[in-house]
């Protein structure tokens, strides 16, 4: 399948922390290459963020950053350009955070927002 190669560095950025993670975790899932970062209609807030580890596929901008590929389908990165991906651990650590500037407001999970 064609993949489209974006290098606008504003469309996505993925914090050093959360590419580590990335790293660790697609080690075991040997027939996938990046990471998907979509956005799904639902939620409370109206849409919802969705994160996979998948191949690219036709049309997807892929943004490498820190050594791994993150899959973006044309309708999401409309809603995404911006976006920072990151990863908070700890005992307090809420796993992958989604900040995204065009998001006008957001639920309290933090997983599902409004444009």
């Amino acid at each position: 399948m064609a993949e489209q190669t974006t290098t606008d560095p504003g469309l996505v950025s993925v914090s050093e922390r959360a590419a580590e993670e990335i790293k660790k975790l697609i080690a075991n899932e040997p027939d996938k290459t990046g990471l998907r970062l979509e956005i799904r209609g639902g939620g409370c807030s109206g849409m919802s963020y969705g994160l996979s580890f998948d191949n690219a596929q036709e049309k997807d901008h892929t943004v490498e950053i820190h050594g791994i590929k993150v899959f973006i389908d044309p309708k999401s990165a409309v809603y995404l350009k911006g976006t920072l991906l990151d990863f908070e651990g700890g005992l307090g650590g809420k796993g992958f955070t989604i900040k995204n500037p065009q998001a006008k407001g957001s639920c309290g999970c933090g997983k599902s927002f409004t444009v």
